[in-house]
């Protein structure tokens, strides 16, 4: 926590994972979604589905057919010869993949009546009631066997409707909500309506995206429900004469088959590879040409459908851009024979979300604690094991969880958090480390100068004073200060400090993050280097309670600067080699200096002194006591002292030191001195500290 980019690390991270996991909720212009749909594609192409295409044979109206038949769109009388051909060879079903609405505007009867029409002449209708009907015709021979045409839904469709599905639902069931509505159709002329068995919708959704992954179970057009052209094909082969909704609204019963009912009334789509398409695929020239021996269509499926470009019946599927509609709809009945129809997982708007939470949190713990490239590694592990996790949940039993969405929190998170811990730390790091040199006591640097020989100092025991600084509250400022001031005042405050240590005689140790490190005595011999480093705290601390009244300290809530004082045997020497010269002092004087600084905060005093500095000082009258503490890592007590402050009158003092001597003898008595004295003196820390501790 003391990293100071560790809160702000903790704040981006925490708003790159709440942006992630709001992008995934609430799903921005619809941008998760076709994420998450073209990563299925994705799944579902590296798992394309496996099966045999025996059960459906694709009829093409190909380029050969309109070549050697009939140019597009072909007359009702080749679909007559077409179906007739089909029919002898007795298929359990066929669907026509191509809408025939409107009168045959090709043929001669049809032609005339519009002439007719556009120039008055009567006489042309009698002679076009003369000629064969062969929308008459066409009606007939879709009469003799089981035949499915198709509608599109068409908000501006004027057509009449054909007879709707048959649905009936179980008692409870709910009613079928499908995502495919329009106010109108267009649907096969009446006279072939009658020929045929049923009628299913042929329009597809792209849904999100631009494309089509679903098939239509249900669609609801002016103001009927119909089922998809392949469900409705798929029907007739069940046998079943309606599609029952079962009581949960899950699913469908066609015959002794579940349909799911979910997305909207549609199913998902798990498309073989189109080049297995080809097996299964004849052209429509061939069947007309009596070249399709009649045992390949016997109780087969039948699809009739456009693949020349000229009809433009063409879809974009997540397996072609260019897919024609009779192969989507070849797959999707496909899809319900085998029962190879993927599925969501159950309640995914709040499974998903949950995964990202849980992703996004380890990830970002595993960036705020565990360095950037342990973080890498586990968020990495993250990625691999999430896209496993789908595919092979998909793999296994159909089911589809997103292998993307849940990720971007995660991702976002951790890489966030670790840019601005690097950032961060490493410019606040390094804009205080250049410092260092600056304040390295001049005697050393005159000593190596005058003598490279004396770069490896050797370790002797010498007794110092060890002066330790700390700036109250630095970690909380420097999280939230902005780099360039918190470094420009420091530069500051460094260099007043040092300053001052200096001055007096003594060397800088170090500078640790905000504290600065002091030594008198070393590594020359400095008479009453306790009482001068008593006089070098005193001028810091009032040094430093004028540069917290500076604008940028203010800005910044400079804490006030506290110093401990400690006074014994150390082993100082040179530490490192010749490529970093760190002179420093090793010994018990150095740890309680610190820890006295330390001790301050309970006191409210801004320099505590050790029993043993007040002993070297030899001066009783300059110094108070505080009381005894035990310091941390210590076991007994150790009597601690502080400089009078400058506003501690003699009367202050005597009235001070009476009331320190009745604490162990008299604590009421003391208690009452103290609470005097803080009226007469209401700014002193130490007074307000017995007051506060004694009552």
């Amino acid at each position: 926590m003391a990293d100071p980019a560790f809160k702000p690390a903790i704040a981006t991270g925490l708003a790159a994972f709440i942006l992630g996991l709001g992008f995934l909720i609430l799903n921005p212009g619809n941008a998760a979604n076709t994420l998450r749909e073209e990563a299925f594609d994705l799944i579902e192409a590296g798992i394309l589905a496996k099966r045999l295409p025996d059960g459906v044979v694709v009829v093409a109206i190909d380029r050969n057919s309109l070549a050697e038949k009939d140019s597009w769109p072909w007359p009702r009388a080749r679909y007559v010869d077409l179906v007739s051909k089909l029919q002898d060879a007795k298929p359990a079903v066929i669907g026509i993949d191509i809408l025939l609405n409107g009168p045959d505007r090709r043929a001669p009867g049809p032609t005339l009546r519009e002439l007719a029409k556009s120039t008055g002449r009567t006489d042309l209708n009698t002679v076009a009631a003369s000629l064969p009907d062969d929308d008459k015709a066409l009606g007939d021979t879709l009469a003799r066997s089981d035949v499915v045409l198709g509608l599109l839904l068409d908000e501006e469709g004027k057509d009449e409707p054909p007879f709707p599905a048959m649905i009936a639902r179980a008692k409870g069931a709910p009613t079928p909500q499908p995502s495919q509505a329009a106010e109108g159709v267009d649907a096969p002329l009446p006279v072939l309506v009658e020929g045929a068995v049923a009628v299913g919708a042929l329009s597809f959704s792209a849904g999100t995206g631009t494309k089509v992954r679903q098939a239509p179970v249900f669609v609801n057009a002016a103001n009927e429900d119909y089922a998809g052209f392949a469900v409705e094909v798929f029907r007739d082969t069940q046998q079943a004469s309606a599609f029952v909704i079962d009581p949960d609204g899950a699913t469908v019963s066609v015959g002794d088959r579940h349909i799911p009912l979910r997305e909207g009334a549609s199913i998902r789509l798990h498309l073989t590879s189109p080049l297995s398409w080809a097996a299964r695929t004849v052209s429509a020239a061939d069947v007309l040409d009596g070249k399709i021996p009649a045992e390949r269509l016997a109780g087969r499926i039948v699809l009739i459908g456009a693949t020349a470009p000229e009809a433009g019946a063409f879809l974009a599927t997540a397996v072609a851009p260019n897919t024609p509609t009779v192969q989507v709809q070849a797959e999707a009945i496909e899809g319900l024979r085998s029962g190879d129809i993927p599925l969501r997982i159950h309640n995914p708007r709040l499974v998903e979300p949950v995964a990202a939470a849980a992703l996004g949190l380890v990830a970002l713990a595993a960036a705020l604690w565990l360095g950037p490239l342990l973080a890498s590694l586990i968020l990495a592990v993250l990625i691999l094991g999430w896209i496993g996790f789908s595919v092979g949940l998909f793999a296994g039993t159909g089911l589809l969880i997103d292998p993307v969405g849940p990720l971007i929190p995660a991702v976002a998170a951790a890489n966030s958090a670790l840019v601005v811990m690097f950032a961060r730390t490493r410019k606040l790091r390094n804009a205080i480390e250049r410092k260092f040199g600056r304040y390295l006591s001049p005697e050393i640097v005159r000593r190596l100068t005058a003598a490279p020989e004396e770069l490896r100092i050797e370790g002797e025991l010498r007794e110092v004073t060890a002066l330790f600084s700390d700036i109250e509250g630095f970690t909380t400022m420097s999280e939230n200060a902005e780099p360039r001031t918190l470094v420009g005042a420091l530069d500051a405050y460094f260099d007043g400090v040092c300053a001052i240590v200096i001055r007096h005689g003594g060397m800088v140790d170090k500078i640790v993050g905000d504290a600065v490190h002091g030594l008198f005595n070393a590594p020359l011999a400095l008479p009453g280097h306790a009482r001068v480093a008593m006089d070098c705290a005193i001028e810091i601390g009032r040094f430093t309670q004028e540069f917290r009244n500076r604008e940028d300290a203010r800005k910044l809530g400079f804490g006030r600067t506290r110093i401990g004082l400690d006074t014994g045997p150390v082993i100082v020497g040179d530490v490192g080699g010749l490529g970093h010269l760190d002179y420093t002092a090793h010994g018990d004087a150095v740890n309680s200096a610190a820890r006295l600084e330390a001790i301050n905060k309970q006191f409210g005093t801004t320099i505590c002194l050790g029993a043993r500095a007040a002993k070297a000082i030899g001066a009783p009258e300059l110094m108070r006591p505080l009381g005894t503490v035990v310091l941390r890592g210590r076991a007994a007590e150790t009597a601690v002292f502080s400089p009078w402050p400058d506003d501690a009158t003699p009367q202050r003092r005597q009235a001070y030191l009476a009331a320190y001597e009745l604490v162990k003898q008299d604590s009421n008595q003391a208690l009452a001195l103290f609470k005097g004295l803080a009226e007469q003196w209401p700014g002193d820390p130490a007074v307000a500290y017995w007051v506060k501790t004694l009552s």
